[in-house]
């Protein structure tokens, strides 16, 4: 985990025209701890630091992107403090990486950390909470159930799709019953879909793996009612 005795502030697939995917393509973790640790071991290939708001002011302030030790994933770790690592170093899993700080573009102190298959200057990200492994809701911290593998690839128990809207609240219903992460359709990836046991989707029929499990009512409120009979038989 990046940092210790963490809460979730802004979880990651958040609608906000303000990004230009069109959603929060991270996800902002705060703790009175302000070391950020590497979640895996890995490769510094960037440690960018300057005074003031950063060596990106307007965007990700003082940063740290490590890629994994496969090289299938960096993995950005932004608005530091300080930077305790430099470009070309090699790290294990827990070593310090910096400081959560409040540098760049940012309204208060936090680590906006991101996924992205490498090269992360193809901006292609993937739910960093599924390779965490926690729940992606604002709050503190929860794993989900999962078994880890190498590299931080998680296998994840279930997970929820949804499109915006209506299906939302049905969705919520179920996320809550399996302690399951929820991630609209238009964002989903194919690695968070390999990360599950099991894929529901809520109020569509779009097939996204063979293990799929589509819940469709004749309305929203019987797509609600079909979650909440699934949820009692469970």
């Amino acid at each position: 985990m990046s940092l210790k005795s963490a809460r979730v502030s802004y979880p990651y697939g958040v609608r906000n025209s303000v990004y230009g995917k069109g959603y929060h393509e991270g996800i902002d973790l705060v703790s009175e701890n302000r070391a950020i640790y590497a979640a895996v071991a890995g490769a510094v290939i960037k440690a960018a630091y300057a005074g003031g708001q950063g060596a990106d002011p307007e965007g990700w302030g003082n940063y740290v992107i490590l890629r994994t030790r496969n090289g299938n994933y960096d993995l950005i770790h932004a608005h530091l403090a300080s930077v305790k690592v430099t470009r070309g170093q090699t790290v294990n899993e827990g070593a310090i990486l910096g400081m959560m700080g409040r540098t760049g573009n940012t309204t208060g102190p936090h680590l906006h950390f991101e996924v992205r298959r490498a090269p992360w200057t193809n901006n292609n990200e993937i739910n960093p909470a599924v390779f965490l492994g926690i729940e992606n809701k604002e709050g503190p911290v929860k794993s989900v159930s999962a078994n880890s593998s190498e590299e931080g690839k998680k296998v994840v128990q279930n997970i929820i799709l949804c499109n915006p809207g209506p299906d939302e609240r049905a969705a919520a219903y179920l996320a809550d019953h399996l302690k399951a992460p929820v991630c609209y359709l238009a964002n989903v990836t194919k690695e968070f879909i390999d990360c599950a046991e099991k894929v529901y989707v809520i109020g569509n029929d779009y097939q996204a793996a063979e293990k799929s499990i589509n819940i469709i009512g004749a309305d929203r409120y019987d797509t609600c009612q079909k979650v909440l009979d699934l949820c009692k038989a469970k």
